[in-house]
């Protein structure tokens, strides 16, 4: 079995960090009654992949009055940068533009790329 990198969360890890993000904190209870509403989980699986990210150090865990509250240990752009740069990687040989031409290749609306105009157009003042 692969071993996971140290910090880097799995799908089921970014899926409860998502959580905590929105709610600034939650415990394993309220985690899981929001993850429900939207796909089938156990309890006893969430608590679990808590526990493995405290020790990944994704999460840190208060106790207050028997109260367990879990708060994300790292921070929600950091997480997106280091994945869109792994994606990037690993299918576009590290070219931001490649992925930035095969969004807008895939995408069906002109407004992406008015999106996009502004965007560099933004950037381009900001470089000055």
């Amino acid at each position: 079995m692969k071993k996971e990198k140290k910090g880097v969360p799995t799908d089921a890890e970014l899926e409860i960090l998502q959580v905590l993000w929105r709610h600034k904190g939650a415990t394993v209870r309220e985690v899981y009654d929001i993850i429900s509403q939207r796909k089938k989980c156990a309890y006893t699986s969430t608590l679990k992949i808590m526990q493995n990210m405290t020790a990944k150090g994704l999460v840190k865990r208060t106790v207050k009055d028997q109260v367990h509250t879990y708060v994300a240990a790292v921070e929600e752009v950091k997480v997106r940068n280091s994945q869109v740069k792994e994606l990037i990687d690993k299918f576009f040989k590290g070219s931001y533009s490649q992925l930035a031409l095969h969004a807008l290749g895939q995408s069906s609306k002109g407004e992406n790329l008015d999106e996009l105009l502004e965007l560099v157009n933004k950037l381009k003042k900001e470089k000055k």
